[in-house]
């Protein structure tokens, strides 16, 4: 159910932005501007993690069929 405008009159949709998405859109041009394809951002990665692993960082393999989902419990309402 959407709130009635009068709630809140000082919004106003037509200029609201929003301050994670603005911070998203700017990484991701700083990403843009420094790889010009996927696979060169992919590559990147790869070295940062090669390297990672040479400085004896550690990584854990993710195995969804391992993840357990938590049961809601009633004390959560």
């Amino acid at each position: 159910m959407k709130e009635a405008p009068e709630k809140h009159p000082e919004f106003d949709p037509e200029t609201y932005t929003n301050p994670i998405l603005e911070e998203c859109y700017r990484i991701k041009a700083e990403i843009s501007a420094q790889f010009k394809t996927q696979a060169e951002f992919s590559a990147y990665l790869q070295a940062l993690q090669e390297e990672g692993k040479r400085n004896g960082v550690k990584y854990v393999p993710y195995d969804p069929s391992k993840r357990t989902l938590s049961e809601k419990s009633e004390d959560d309402d």
